[in-house]
């Protein structure tokens, strides 16, 4: 399958800022305004409180210490505790501010995230990695959270800091003001320098983090053939080297932050030395009070703390927009198969079906060519082949999981284009040949069909195709926990489940693909003889590799190459003496080798 190269380029982190990606990320903050203006005010009223310090300072220094003025030494001291409650208070309120909105925020986020996941078309999943699609809603939606939040409202208090303080050294000492604005232009080539080798550092971080995601991901979902063939010493030893890659490309990200840090502080310790020097002199001359040079040093350190701070928030920025574009890029992408303009709902389905010179194709790869078949309601239509000559794929067309390149596919003669998705699925039932069950118990799998089926309804399907006795046995029944995957059930009881699930939707149109190919002889015939019940008055769709469970199909279709090759009953097809009565005899051949085969080891135990 062709890969997309950007949907895959994590490592990727583009410009620090791209104002259209920015008025699409501010629209998941628009509806907190209020949490926003109190987390903004805030942090303003904690900035602005700190600012006080200095000059308190001063005053308790020139007109307390100095004159020996014990009672403005006591109202400065008061004050200044007065100051640190108020910036405790509103330090705490502005973290509880911003720890709420930007769990609103990410709470959006990945909802909208997930929600358009999942009505998003099989093609889109056939083209991402599980692990790089959980990233965008992990790893991502943090960045782009981090940004619309603490560090988009640190950076406007950063900035108003920086002026405030400005404003107060130049009124303190213009000479010495202009003095450590010199110091400014020193910082900014230092963070000049270090910027791209920061942004190449944290691309490796960011490239190395979804491998680890990615190869986590497909340990856990490979599992049972990673201990089916004894992989494990193998999968930890290749873990071990990207997650040790993912360590190095951290180690050596944050050493590079470290030493750009300890360069800005260097310049920064460099600048205090400096003004120490110039602003002593002035002291000694008695141009500058020593209260204004301890308050004005501690102004000019408050001066190159946010600085700093904005240079760093280069790198979040840059990690949250690069996230946002992936984030965005899913969220911009359009389901390939969705409701056209004026589609109207299906109506009850009688089940007649017709493919009319249907042509289909993954990307440039052609799949079915000029198909065309007809099934009148509650038939049964087996289709069978090699494998990749299409089987999956007509059923796929007929679901209305992918749509067909020309031609048409037809529902009791509807263009199922022309109805709404859900009104069409609605009425189909799907067992697929993987099994797959949600965390939970058996009853609530079961009901997955259809919600709202009472549990005698779950029951009666259940008995009809003989699982009711090994649920029983189960520990708790049919309120047994199944476990993720259905980790507590074997393939063939999974299966039935399964089928189970699909049969209480009571569908019109029922798919098996390969749906008792995990599945013992016994139960393969208990199934078979609750078919013949169940499937009455439905039409079925069957793909089977076992050709002798589709015998008493009413229609047989053999597909190759994307083409029907031969069309009958399994008796016409016999007689044929096709494509399928090669298929039959290999096979028959071979279950009569494998039959003796067990008969020879069961003589010899």
């Amino acid at each position: 399958m062709a890969r997309h190269r950007h949907i895959y380029d994590d490592e990727i982190l583009g410009k620090a800022f791209d104002a259209r990606l920015a008025r699409k990320a501010l629209v998941f903050v628009l509806p907190y305004k209020k949490q926003l203006a109190i987390a903004l005010a805030a942090m303003l009223a904690t900035a602005a409180t700190g600012l006080v310090a200095p000059i308190l300072m001063k005053t308790a220094i020139d007109r307390g210490m100095k004159k020996g003025d014990v009672q403005i030494l006591t109202v400065v001291a008061a004050l200044y505790v007065i100051t640190y409650l108020l910036r405790w208070a509103f330090n705490y309120r502005q973290s509880l501010a911003v720890a709420t909105l930007g769990q609103r925020v990410i709470y959006d986020i990945r909802h909208r995230l997930f929600s358009h996941l999942q009505n998003q078309s099989l093609s889109f999943f056939d083209k991402r990695e599980v692990g790089r699609i959980i990233a965008r809603l992990t790893s991502d939606t943090d960045a782009l959270n981090e940004l619309l939040t603490s560090g988009s409202l640190s950076l406007v208090t950063d900035l108003l800091t920086v002026v405030g303080i400005i404003v107060i050294m130049v009124k303190m000492n213009l000479e010495l003001s202009l003095l450590t604005f010199t110091i400014v232009p020193f910082i900014w080539m230092v963070s000049m320098f270090f910027r791209g080798k920061v942004r190449t550092a944290y691309r490796e971080v960011r490239k190395k983090v979804a491998t680890v995601t990615a190869t986590v991901a497909e340990n856990v979902s490979g599992v049972r053939v990673v201990k089916s063939f004894s992989r494990e010493k193998e999968n930890l030893r290749r873990f071990k080297e990207v997650n040790r890659e993912n360590r190095d490309a951290y180690m050596h990200a944050a050493t590079i932050q470290a030493v750009f840090s300890l360069l800005v502080g260097l310049v920064s310790a460099a600048g205090l030395c400096i003004i120490f020097w110039c602003g002593g002199l002035k002291v000694l001359a008695g141009a500058l009070t020593l209260g204004a040079l301890v308050a004005f040093r501690d102004y000019m350190s408050r001066f190159f703390a946010p600085i700093q701070e904005m240079s760093q928030l280069y790198q979040t920025m840059q990690s949250a927009m690069a996230g946002a574009e992936r984030i965005f890029e899913i969220l911009d992408t359009e389901p390939a198969v969705r409701d056209k303009p004026g589609a109207t709902l299906m109506p009850p389905i009688r089940g007649e079906v017709e493919f009319r010179n249907v042509n289909f194709s993954y990307g440039d790869t052609p799949i079915l060519k000029d198909m065309s078949f007809k099934a009148e309601p509650g038939q049964t239509i087996a289709l069978v082949g090699p494998t990749g000559a299409g089987k999956t794929t007509v059923i796929n067309l007929l679901a209305r999981q992918y749509d067909i390149r020309s031609g048409s596919v037809l529902i009791d003669g509807h263009d199922i284009r022309d109805v709404t998705v859900k009104s069409l699925r609605s009425q189909m039932g799907v067992v697929l040949q993987d099994s797959f069950l949600f965390p939970g118990s058996v009853k609530d799998n079961i009901r997955y069909g259809r919600l709202d089926a009472t549990d005698k309804e779950v029951e009666a399907v259940a008995q009809a195709l003989g699982a009711h006795e090994f649920i029983m046995e189960l520990p708790r029944g049919y309120d047994t926990d199944v476990r993720e995957g259905g980790t507590k059930l074997s393939s063939g009881q999974k299966q039935i489940v399964s089928f189970a699930r699909a049969l209480l939707a009571d569908p019109k149109i029922l798919i098996l693909d390969e749906a008792t190919s995990s599945v013992d002889t016994q139960t393969e015939m208990l199934i078979q003889e609750a078919l013949k019940k169940l499937l009455k008055g439905r039409t079925s769709f069957v793909i089977a590799h076992r050709l002798s469970t589709i015998t008493e199909a009413d229609k047989i279709l053999v597909i190759d190459g994307g083409r029907i090759v031969e069309s009958g009953t399994h008796d016409e097809l016999l007689a044929n003496g096709g494509l399928y009565n090669r298929l039959y005899e290999m096979q028959f051949s071979m279950d009569v080798t494998a039959a003796e085969s067990d008969a020879e080891s069961a003589g010899e135990e």
